[in-house]
């Protein structure tokens, strides 16, 4: 047990010189090293729109001075765009067809193991704070292995700031010797954007921006005036308040912390689209890269700031963590650990995202789904193929991102050769992690009105 309650510095050591290739200053094998692991979930976030990855608005100054000292993903990738399924895959490991949680509201099996029942085993207290009904137990199954799951709240959410004083009295009430595991979900940023006092104009754009057509319901916010908006800006604007507000809540929640045992993790389970396509804003029944491109950073004390560029997964969250720990991984688990020296992630050439399809978000290419099935996207450097899952045949769509980074011509037809090894290489991928099962079509009552409410639910 001892050397799961303090980590020696050869372990960090290893992983500075197997993937780093940085020696470790001023560390001996008898130094403490990580013992604790908070890990930060923004809701919704974009990853172009933090600073860390060259947005020119202030949304999140913390989490930026936390980027300074971390490990930041450039080409990270949620592997889907909805809050259950996103979050099942970053504690469990593994694909959404494999771990079965494939829709909000679709709980987790009872055969599957999480990353907090591998940590309380190994002697953590463990706790979970959460912010959305999405993720709520009877919603996810994520409790599991947590000492304290706290997602009791009224309505559909919970404001970012009551989580955290939440959080930070279960961390008080923890004895100094024992290591703890700590999850934090923030929903602020989740529509509808609502900042709060002091919050209410603090980024205005000096343009409205492109026009959008339809609002989603939960999305229907009236400006001062009693009107509907539909000019994106103006959404955005509201946007990135909340982001800065959730800034705010991380380092309220960090503040006093001793950062120098801990390793802290902060990334999002998915984006959100706002003017890009099908004349909408939101997220869901999509595999674009505004949605599935997703900040991660990791915070190691020892490991000093690098920014890594190869294809990284939300899956490789659990493996890396339990790597970082001296923890066994589960041979079952697959993703794979970011800091092993063993582990050329150079190599990954492609990553894979999913989603649950929905007819309106392709009224205007006129397909029709099968919502039995799921949609599914191969992306390599350059190209990106998506499958779309029809009812009497499947649609596939090719995209150029060196020369179309937005995803706005299908250029399927033009490279058929390459739309068929793309296509080939995505059904061999998928045939190796589980087939799509449907969705259940019975649900706790509760369940389904809470994800009408946020329109997860009907098309």
């Amino acid at each position: 047990m001892t050397r799961r309650l303090g980590i020696a510095c050869g372990v960090i050591g290893a992983a500075i010189a197997g993937v780093l290739g940085a020696e470790l200053i001023g560390c001996t094998e008898s130094a403490p090293g990580p013992r604790n692991v908070i890990i930060i979930s923004l809701d919704t976030v974009r990853r172009d729109h933090l600073p860390t990855y060259g947005y020119a608005r202030p949304t999140a100054p913390f989490v930026d001075s936390l980027a300074r000292d971390a490990l930041v993903f450039d080409r990270a990738f949620a592997q889907e765009t909805n809050t259950n399924p996103s979050h099942t895959s970053m504690f469990t490991g593994l694909y959404p067809p494999a771990h079965g949680s494939v829709a909000n509201g679709v709980r987790l099996g009872a055969d599957q193991t999480v990353l907090a029942q591998i940590l309380r085993a190994a002697g953590y207290r463990t706790g979970g704070f959460v912010s959305g009904a999405t993720l709520q137990e009877r919603a996810s199954g994520l409790s599991r292995g947590f000492d304290r799951y706290d997602d009791e709240f009224p309505g559909l959410r919970r404001d970012g700031m009551e989580t955290v004083k939440r959080a930070r009295a279960w961390l008080s009430e923890g004895s100094a010797e024992q290591p703890f595991f700590l999850f934090v979900h923030l929903y602020d940023a989740h529509g509808p954007y609502l900042p709060p006092a002091g919050y209410v104009g603090l980024f205005q754009s000096a343009e409205d921006g492109p026009w959008i057509e339809r609002i989603p319901d939960y999305q229907r916010v009236p400006d001062k005036n009693g009107r509907l908006v539909h000019h994106a800006n103006w959404y955005v604007d509201r946007y990135d308040a909340m982001i800065r507000y959730e800034d705010d809540c991380v380092r309220g929640l960090l503040k006093g912390q001793d950062l120098e045992r801990s390793i802290v993790v902060v990334l999002s389970d998915h984006g959100e689209t706002f003017h890009e396509r099908y004349g909408s804003l939101g997220h869901g029944a999509e595999v674009h890269d505004e949605q599935t491109r997703i900040p991660l950073l990791i915070r190691v004390p020892g490991l000093p700031h690098a920014r890594r560029s190869e294809f990284t997964e939300t899956v490789d969250l659990l493996p890396t963590l339990t790597d970082l720990l001296g923890l066994p991984s589960d041979p079952a688990v697959q993703g794979h650990s970011l800091i092993a020296p063993n582990q050329n992630l150079g190599d990954r050439e492609f990553v894979f995202a999913s989603a649950r399809p929905a007819d309106s978000h392709y009224a205007d290419r006129g397909y029709r789904l099968d919502r039995t099935r799921r949609i599914h996207s191969i992306r390599s450097d350059r190209w990106k193929l998506i499958r779309l899952p029809g009812r009497e045949t499947d649609y596939v769509e090719l995209y150029d991102l060196t020369a179309d980074p937005g995803e706005q011509s299908d250029v399927a037809a033009a490279h058929p050769e390459l739309r068929d090894e793309l296509r080939a290489r995505l059904a061999a991928w998928t045939s190796l992690r589980g087939a799509d099962g449907p969705v259940p079509e019975t649900m706790d009552p509760a369940v389904l009105n809470q994800l009408q409410s946020l329109g997860y639910v009907g098309d």
